[in-house]
């Protein structure tokens, strides 16, 4: 059986000529048009810069918009994170990333994650010191229930771009706010 890293690239080459032209405030649309044509039921999901492409068993993301990914993250930081992960130690905490270029566009490729967070947990609270601990290390910070789900009871993050910078006090304020229950919308307000 092929894998669904294998799957994933096919599927990009399928998709590609509807993200080609695509711009973000359009992407739904074209993707509709794209699950009419193939008899498909992909997903979209997007947030600040990335957009997320959702299928039964993985999702590719890829970034559309090159200032906000300097500001919050990309695919490249998600890759540098993994990285990391994996020589401390916690890859296990992080949806593995794959990096494929088509076309001279990077993509990124993950299993799918269910199980996604309640709303009323930051992720940091389902895990151990350490993996809290490497998490302020590398001042995770968009760990809200939309960017963690659960592999076999444990925690896992699908959405790990965002770092604050070092030099901001703004992490302290994320790690203080996620120490009693809330939702992430509530945090903000």
């Amino acid at each position: 059986m092929r894998s669904y890293v294998e799957r994933a690239k096919d599927f990009i080459a399928e998709v590609f000529p509807y993200l080609e032209k695509m711009t973000p405030w359009d992407v739904e649309e074209q993707i509709e048009v794209f699950n009419s044509q193939y008899h498909r039921a992909v997903k979209v999901n997007h947030g600040i810069a990335r957009i997320a492409l959702i299928t039964s068993d993985y999702v590719v993301k890829f970034d559309y918009d090159p200032d906000e990914v300097a500001d919050v993250g990309g695919g490249h930081a998600e890759i540098t994170m993994y990285a990391n992960a994996e020589r401390e130690g916690m890859a296990h905490l992080f949806a593995q990333i794959t990096a494929y270029k088509y076309n001279d566009r990077e993509f990124y490729i993950m299993p799918l994650v269910r199980g996604v967070g309640s709303g009323r947990w930051y992720a940091e609270h389902y895990m151990n010191p350490q993996e809290r601990d490497f998490c302020r290390k590398y001042k995770l910070s968009d760990l809200h229930s939309n960017n963690y789900g659960f592999v076999k009871g444990h925690v896992c993050l699908i959405d790990y771009a965002c770092c604050l910078p070092e030099s901001t006090s703004e992490y302290d304020d994320y790690l203080e706010m996620q120490s009693s229950p809330h939702t992430w919308m509530d945090s903000w307000s």
